[in-house]
């Protein structure tokens, strides 16, 4: 299953890209490595960490950090955290549907579904976090 290995490399190059790492090595892309990697204890933390420089990017950049971060909680079983996190990247989907590209479309929408939600069921503003 190699491609399984490489769509979550594939989701941190376009984060990457998507808040636009330069050639410094930032906190958010450790705690990217960290979820690529499946480390997710140490990715969690690191995303926790980086929360107040994640807050000063863009909302469409603070949209895919709210992914990870959600997608994160999501594999540690952390549901209230997944909740808040993955609410607020679906309500930013919702509200504009070119945010996430196909590949990040599919896992927030995998995701939503694993938290007993259909897929076109809004994100409701009471869970999630606000940016």
């Amino acid at each position: 299953m190699g491609g399984m290995r490489s769509f979550p490399l594939l989701l941190l190059g376009m984060l990457a890209l998507a808040i636009g790492v330069g050639a410094c090595h930032s906190g958010l892309d450790e705690a990217m490595d960290s979820y690529a990697d499946a480390r997710y204890p140490t990715a969690a933390a690191q995303f926790r960490a980086e929360e107040p420089a994640a807050r000063r990017l863009n909302q469409r950049e603070f949209a895919h950090y709210a992914l990870y971060r959600g997608l994160t909680h999501l594999a540690l079983g952390d549901a209230q955290a997944a909740i808040r996190w993955v609410g607020y990247a679906k309500q930013c989907a919702d509200r504009e549907p070119l945010v996430f590209g196909e590949q990040e479309r599919g896992a927030l929408l995998s995701a939503w579904r694993s938290m007993g939600h259909l897929p076109g069921e809004p994100a409701s503003a009471s869970l999630a976090v606000s940016h």
